[in-house]
């Protein structure tokens, strides 16, 4: 495994999904990270965000 390439990898995929969370346009993100899909960036977004939020949330409350 290529440390480099893992090391990039969370970099991004840490700042995508921090910035999404904080309100950042999918857009900006993008030219941050030099991402030319947009899938791209919503796959790391939806990683980072599956737990917030979710159904199974409410269940904290019974």
């Amino acid at each position: 495994m290529n440390e480099n390439k893992s090391a990039a990898h969370s970099l991004r995929s840490g700042l995508s999904t921090s910035t999404a969370m904080m309100g950042m346009t999918e857009i900006a993100i993008m030219k941050q990270t030099e991402q030319k899909m947009r899938e791209m960036v919503d796959r790391y977004v939806q990683a980072g965000t599956r737990y917030k939020n979710n159904a199974s949330s409410i269940l904290k409350n019974i």
